[in-house]
């Protein structure tokens, strides 16, 4: 059942209890009224949330590090596979650096182009 058919339901309930004397009823639709209001808020605080996450990811500044991080992450393991003679891992780190390195021009590149430009 939906928030708001809970909502409604348990206020119908909360009053007709009340109307009738029925404390146990009142008390039910009061409880089941608070939980969709509860259950209701917290799914806006999640959706808020996920939005704020999405900002996140989509911000050039965070991808620019990422990029930073990924770009060293395979240099140091192209030197690791030529210093044990391991043309894969050698080969895999330099995949990874030239990665990295194309998302850190990327991200500069949305940086600028957040920037005014000052004429």
């Amino acid at each position: 059942m939906s928030n708001f058919v809970n909502q409604a339901t348990g206020l119908a309930k909360e009053t007709v209890g009340g109307l009738m004397g029925n404390d146990q009823m009142k008390e039910e639709g009061h409880s089941q009224r608070t939980k969709a209001i509860g259950e209701q808020e917290l799914q806006r605080s999640k959706d808020h949330r996920q939005e704020q996450v999405d900002k996140v990811k989509e911000d050039p500044a965070v991808t620019n590090a990422q990029g930073k991080l990924m770009a060293a992450t395979g240099a140091a393991q192209k030197y690791l596979g030529k210093l044990t003679g391991n043309t894969d891992k050698e080969e895999q780190g330099h995949q990874l650096q030239a990665e990295g390195t194309g998302e850190v021009k990327l991200s500069e590149q949305k940086l600028q182009q957040q920037q005014p430009s000052t004429q």
